[in-house]
């Protein structure tokens, strides 16, 4: 029995998807304000976490969606897909509860993605952050990423999402 403070990792299911939205309304809730409006926090949720859209991404897109587990509690998510053709791992998705940054679960969670990407002959893993995340930014690059260019994308809504892209190279 592992210890109730402990992270565990388990692959998420189309089961989980309401575990993955309830997460991620806690954890762009809490720590986006400041970043990007209240607004854009709601619309993006919206669009990018509804149910068919996780459901899709895990059953016809090849995505992998992990979940972190502090004893029997979900605390964090990662979402990522390989993409072979470019020998690339990209991640869609790394959120952690904002009570436990600083704690380096992070930075398992993206050790478990690097070692996946690492036995898949993936030669690079890359992700799009928040220019404006300053905190996970500087986690990123503590980790080895990257940044590799400026990003600006219209998502609709009368939105930009406002990014780096980063990369690590394996």
């Amino acid at each position: 029995m592992a210890p109730a403070d402990q992270i565990l990792f388990r692959p998420a299911t189309i089961d989980d998807i309401p575990i993955i939205r309830d997460l991620a309304s806690r954890i762009w809730r809490e720590h986006y304000p400041g970043i990007i409006t209240h607004a854009q926090i709601d619309y993006m949720l919206e669009r990018m976490y509804a149910p068919d859209v996780i459901r899709d991404e895990i059953a016809n897109k090849g995505y992998r969606y992990v979940l972190a587990q502090r004893g029997k509690e979900p605390v964090g998510f990662a979402a990522y897909v390989h993409e072979p053709a470019e020998h690339a791992v990209k991640i869609s998705k790394l959120y952690l509860l904002p009570s436990l940054h600083g704690k380096g679960i992070g930075r398992q969670m993206l050790q478990l993605v690097k070692d996946d990407a690492l036995r898949s002959g993936a030669r690079t893993v890359t992700l799009f952050v928040n220019r404006n995340n300053v905190k996970a930014i500087r986690a990123y690059e503590q980790f080895g990423f990257a940044r590799s260019r400026e990003v600006a994308t219209d998502i609709g809504g009368g939105f930009v999402m406002d990014d780096y892209q980063m990369v690590l190279q394996l």
